[in-house]
């Protein structure tokens, strides 16, 4: 597919995309599951560090890795999440000092997908204590954002099992790992705003190509609903297809003022609110389909894809943002409301 510029299809021309919209993209990503094709590998390189490099990056920086993101060659994860910084990300203690040539980091990482098998990592590091306000700033100051090789000398890697059986998510240590001083993607102390924009892009495509998650589930239980074994399931059945499609639309309203040049912002905490929320109901329904047996299922992957997605989606309101920070964000940045004291 990369050949023939079928991945990434929204980056421009030069970078190996075929310079079509965000809806076109999303059209794409649609009619890979309708042939049940595979993920794409290599999303958090597609959707997110490969949108800031554009942007942001040095030419260098997008002729050493823009290509192989595309290829799937070299894998990225994100280096956001804290023990003590999740949701509050500014609140992120990992510290790269300076030193000759580039940075030491020195820190950890926590919930960060596939490095156990990651090539590069996108990190979010405080090198300073604030910003250019001193010790007067605000804490999101004083931040730079990094590219890092997972082969680097100093770094430890340990899997998180999760209850889908999964071990996707991992802790990762940091011990004075250098990086030089071109692994700087913008400005040192500007970390905030790639970071930033690397969430805003996560929130346009990969979060669409999330929500059809939840289309696979949907068309999994159409396939197997039998009118006279599961009428008593059809008007919640019917329901969530009417909620699935509604998300669907909204998504795609989103795409559309995107392609047409509105900056991503808030709204896409909307789709990442309302996605997560109903395909837990779908994953949830999707067992009552089977009744006791699936509840009662030992090995969640090798008795059926039904129990996996219900374990699997309880985490969904948790990772890229809870529900209850999507909540915070609609009603202060959208809505207008006062922040409750």
């Amino acid at each position: 597919m990369a050949a023939s510029n079928w991945v990434g299809v929204h980056w421009p021309t030069e970078y190996g995309g075929r310079g079509l919209s965000l809806v076109e993209e999303a059209v794409l990503q649609e009619e890979l599951v309708n042939v049940s094709a595979p993920q794409l590998l290599g999303l958090f390189g597609l959707t997110m560090v490969g949108p800031v490099l554009i942007k942001h990056g040095t030419k260098e920086q997008k002729e050493k890795y823009l290509s192989k993101i595309l290829t799937a060659e070299e894998i990225w994860c994100q280096g956001f999440s804290e023990p003590g910084a999740g949701s509050d990300l500014a609140a992120i203690k990992t510290k790269a000092v300076k030193a000759e040539g580039g940075f030491k980091i020195t820190g950890q990482k926590v919930w960060t997908s596939f490095a156990h098998i990651a090539d590069w990592c996108f990190i979010l590091c405080r090198t300073g204590r604030t910003g250019r306000t001193g010790e007067g700033g605000k804490k999101h100051e004083g931040l730079t954002y990094l590219l890092v090789s997972m082969k680097t000398p100093g770094i430890t890697v340990r899997p998180l099992r999760q209850i889908s059986g999964d071990d996707e998510f991992n802790e990762v240590f940091f011990e004075d790992v250098f990086v030089p001083d071109d692994a700087v993607v913008g400005s040192v102390g500007e970390g905030w705003k790639i970071a930033i924009s690397t969430l805003m892009f996560e929130r346009v495509v990969l979060t669409f190509s999330r929500q059809l998650q939840s289309e696979v589930a949907i068309r999994d239980m159409l396939k197997r609903y039998d009118q006279k074994k599961h009428s008593h399931l059809k008007a919640e059945l019917d329901r969530l297809v009417i909620n699935a499609c509604a998300v669907r639309a909204l998504a795609y309203e989103h795409l559309i003022e995107y392609s047409n040049g509105k900056t991503p912002g808030a709204e896409g905490s909307l789709d990442k609110l309302f996605w997560s929320e109903s395909f837990q109901e779908i994953a949830k329904l999707a067992l009552k389909f089977n009744g006791v047996a699936a509840a009662l299922s030992e090995n969640s992957k090798e008795n059926g894809d039904d129990m996996h997605r219900y374990l699997y989606s309880r985490g969904r309101t948790i990772a890229a943002g809870t529900s209850e920070i999507q909540r915070s964000i609609i009603a202060e940045r959208l809505l207008g409301l006062p922040k409750s004291r």
